[in-house]
């Protein structure tokens, strides 16, 4: 039974982990880069003297997100809740003791 628990615990540790370092791997952190083409309607708009506004250039952001994507950033987030209030629970037992 024991050997059951340990072999849950650490199947959901891990499925925790992978999910965590994939949600905070800032893949696409960095939004903000202009493409090729935005330079070129920048560059141009300068020399025929219009109006420059910054936020014309930059591409809306994608969303990369689907729904196994969502159900696995849900999971990890209890996961993340449960460990979070076992590691409370289990270091204020230590500091009362």
């Amino acid at each position: 039974m024991k050997r059951a628990i340990k072999g849950v615990f650490l199947m959901l540790l891990l499925f925790f982990l992978v999910l965590f370092l994939n949600k905070n791997n800032n893949y696409y952190e960095n939004e903000t880069i202009l493409t090729e083409a935005a330079i070129e309607e920048f560059e141009r708009d300068l020399k025929e003297g219009k109006k420059i506004n910054p936020s014309h250039y930059i591409q809306p952001k994608k969303d990369y997100n689907n729904q196994v994507c969502k159900i696995g950033i849900k999971c990890s987030m209890m996961i993340e809740k449960a460990v979070n209030t076992l590691l409370k629970k289990i270091l204020d037992s230590i500091e009362v003791s």
